[in-house]
């Protein structure tokens, strides 16, 4: 394959990696082989949907030197540890999807998976954790492949990587992953549970409380999102807007509006509040835990955690000085940004960092990552590939 067709079908891959949520923002990375020598990559915390081949990055196998100004992805790494172990691989993705990465934030070492696609048929293994873009993380990985007769590898704490004879190899193997994961956890709670039927508010309650006695929360507020304005803000869902201005408000209003004002007011970088009470959030929030990351993408977005308050307007707006998203008691999440994307990222994240604290509760012990490697992630992020997605 030539390097334009090379870089071209890579960017395709990126599209569809943003449209299908297998990844968010500039997580997950796409590559293609052009020889034997040579692979093109996604370049590092560039927005996906707006590439152009000139910044798809041309890589060495052997010793990951690139051509160009253009940085390419900070694991490049582990996609040359691919095309080294499997010569015949020519494409491979790197995704954050969310069953596997569930499933990737438990105590397991390995899934048994057969029947969604002949090259995933067998043991997935999980490669051992290390921070992203490291040289311990693509050793850890490269072990994995080794010792590996499918063509998947679950990374710890992280995502997955999936890889194929071609495009679409690549990205059938990440979905039927997606799949077989999703099926393992549903299984798993029934069994467990001794249910008869999957129901995913039943599920989280069950799995935080390691007990089906306890009824989920009866609470089913629903909030507006809102974006500021400047004046006030708007509240709209569902096709419905109500704008807000601050020297205006009457009781009429949904009981929100104070809790945005105060947001606003005390958190001038956040300009979008997005509104999520999906069954994990929500059975989250009713138990009153802190949310801690047991996935890169949450601890480069959040940090160390995030706060479960009671529904009061100064205890919310002061917890967002120092966090992208709030638990608030028995009703949801609240996930900010500067912009739209910003506050969608956090949402998506905080969704699946949620249902990985539900998959690690059922599937054994709840290990978070570690505090300090969590600060440095959201330093690294904050400092680097925020700011270069913001350029954008």
């Amino acid at each position: 394959m030539n390097i334009k067709e090379a870089k071209n079908l890579v960017i395709k891959a990126g599209i569809k990696l943003v449209e299908s949520g297998l990844i968010a923002r500039t997580w997950g990375n796409v590559s293609c082989r052009v020889d034997e020598n040579t692979f093109v990559i996604t370049p590092s915390g560039r927005n996906y949907l707006s590439l152009t081949p000139d910044e798809i990055v041309e890589v060495n196998i052997a010793d990951l030197s690139y051509k160009g100004n253009i940085k390419p992805s900070s694991e490049k790494g582990i996609h040359a540890e691919v095309y080294k172990l499997y010569p015949n691989i020519k494409f491979v993705i790197h995704t954050h999807q969310e069953s596997a990465s569930v499933i990737g934030a438990s105590e397991l070492n390995s899934i048994e998976i057969n029947g969604y696609h002949p090259s995933l048929d067998g043991k997935v293994l999980f490669a051992r954790y290390a921070l992203p873009g490291t040289k311990s993380l693509r050793k850890n990985v490269a072990k994995s492949l080794m010792n590996s007769k499918t063509n998947a590898v679950i990374m710890k704490y992280h995502g997955a990587l999936c890889f194929g004879k071609d495009y679409d190899e690549a990205f059938m193997i990440a979905s039927a992953l997606e799949k077989a994961c999703d099926a393992f956890m549903v299984k798993h709670y029934l069994r467990l549970s001794k249910r008869e039927k999957y129901n995913p508010l039943e599920m989280s309650t069950f799995a935080l409380s390691q007990s089906g006695e306890r009824e989920p929360s009866s609470c089913d507020k629903i909030y507006f999102n809102s974006k500021r304005t400047e004046n006030g803000c708007v509240l709209y869902m569902d096709g419905e807007k109500i704008e807000v201005n601050y020297d205006n408000i009457d009781s009429s209003l949904p009981e929100e509006v104070e809790i945005y004002k105060a947001i606003f007011t005390k958190n001038k970088n956040i300009n979008h509040i997005l509104f999520n009470n999906s069954p994990e959030i929500r059975a989250i929030s009713h138990k009153g835990i802190k949310l801690k990351p047991l996935l890169d993408d949450f601890a480069q977005l959040v940090g160390r955690h995030v706060k479960n308050v009671e529904n009061n307007p100064r205890l919310i707006s002061e917890a967002l000085k120092k966090s992208s998203v709030i638990l608030v008691r028995n009703i949801g999440a609240l996930c900010c940004g500067k912009t739209y994307d910003d506050a969608e990222a956090v949402s998506m994240v905080t969704q699946k960092a949620s249902k990985a604290l539900i998959g690690a509760s059922l599937l054994g012990k709840v290990k978070p990552i570690n505090p300090l490697e969590c600060m440095l992630m959201r330093y690294v992020y904050l400092k680097k590939y925020s700011k270069k997605v913001l350029k954008e």
